[in-house]
């Protein structure tokens, strides 16, 4: 079978990796080195003109790093990828090249904290625009759009109300006034969705999230056509940004089982989905997996509907109801992220409560979840018997 015919779970084991050619270690090997070594004045200047490749400082460029650029490509189905030290620097990355020189910046209103306070407080300082509206208005878009309009910014699913964008259709509307598209696809992963196949120009991940899967670690990802990686990678370089390999390399052992946990993500999250949407305490659940949510067609046509492993939530009688609810877990984690093996559950302010569930076994988890939600019946109840 030709590489480019084998499954993605085959090519997340496989792509970019081949044993060591000095050593024939099977393993990718961890080149934990800041500096390279050149064998003679020669071999300098021939690198640097382009003609032989070679390795210089690890800030700009990791044999082992490459390994994880190599294989997110493959995965992804774009012809590069550039490797962060976090999801943060990956976008701050993309939104500082397209805003750049008076650069305008369309994004969803509905977006991850860090990325909507970076448009907000840091592209104005560098002579770019930005609009922020609800990007499932596509009308709305088109009338956004200005001649200096370079980047329309989206998340896949929205973090952390899962607002599901029509990727294919905002894809057609940017390319069609001249625009690129840029989408966060962390919250479903390539192994759900690849949104280069439906026309995007670059998707980025916090490979902290289900590329990663350990929680051990922190980084981000950037893939698309080697003409917009390149400049991106620029500043990545600038900033010192870049992925250093030991984090790579454990991110490329998270690959190695990214489909199987993410089918368990997935298995797991929608039963626990139906389990709160059927009970009397819970007022609204965000996931776009069940038929009754706003974004299940769109989803629908975009991936078969698969929407992933974290939904949010809203409990009647907030704020006591959801105190009770979060004291009365007992195997949840009270903690932010998401992708990992644990149950990662948290509380925001306006009541909304984001739960990224994990790996454990879904009659466990089902447990605790009714354990709070039989906490929250209990203040709804008595809450109601006095008024």
């Amino acid at each position: 079978m030709t590489e480019e015919r084998r499954k993605f779970a085959t090519r997340s084991i496989h792509a970019g990796e081949a044993p060591d050619r000095a050593t024939g270690a099977r393993g990718v090997p961890i080149h934990q080195s800041a500096t390279f070594a050149f064998d003679s004045y020669d071999q300098i200047r021939s690198w640097e003109d382009g003609h032989e490749p070679h390795f210089q400082y690890s800030r700009e460029s990791n044999p082992t790093v490459q390994t994880l650029e190599a294989k997110i490509a493959d995965l992804e189905g774009g012809e590069a990828t550039i490797a962060t030290n976090s999801g943060m620097a990956a976008i701050s990355a993309v939104l500082l090249h397209f805003a750049a020189n008076g650069g305008h910046i369309i994004a969803s209103s509905q977006l991850f904290g860090a990325t909507g306070d970076f448009l907000e407080n840091e592209i104005s300082a560098l002579g770019g625009s930005i609009t922020r509206l609800d990007l499932r208005d596509l009308s709305a878009v088109e009338r956004a759009i200005r001649p200096e309009t370079r980047l329309i910014h989206c998340e896949s699913v929205s973090n952390p109300l899962l607002h599901v964008a029509d990727v294919p259709a905002l894809a057609e509307l940017a390319h069609r006034h001249g625009a690129a598209l840029s989408v966060d696809n962390t919250f479903l992963s390539p192994v759900l969705y690849r949104p280069i196949e439906d026309g995007v120009d670059l998707v980025i991940h916090s490979a902290t999230k289900y590329l990663s899967g350990s929680g051990q670690t922190v980084g981000g990802v950037v893939t698309g056509r080697s003409e917009l990686i390149e400049p991106i990678r620029k500043h990545v370089f600038r900033l010192g940004t870049y992925m250093q390999p030991f984090t790579a390399w454990l991110i490329i052992m998270g690959c190695k089982t990214v489909s199987l946990r993410v089918d368990r993500h997935l298995e797991n999250t929608q039963r626990l989905a139906e389990l709160l949407e059927d009970h009397p305490a819970v007022a609204q659940v965000n996931y776009p997996g069940l038929p009754s949510n706003d974004g299940h067609t769109t989803l629908q046509r975009m991936n078969g509907g698969q929407a992933g492993g974290l939904l949010s939530f809203r409990l009647h009688d907030d704020p006591d109801t959801t105190r009770a609810f979060i004291d009365a877990l007992e195997l949840c984690t009270v903690a932010v992220s998401l992708g990992e093996p644990l149950t990662l559950i948290w509380p925001y302010r306006d009541g909304l409560i984001r739960l990224a569930v994990g790996l454990e076994d879904s009659d466990d988890l089902a447990h605790d979840l009714t354990l709070g939600l039989e906490a929250a019946q209990r203040v709804i109840d008595s809450v109601r018997s006095t008024r």
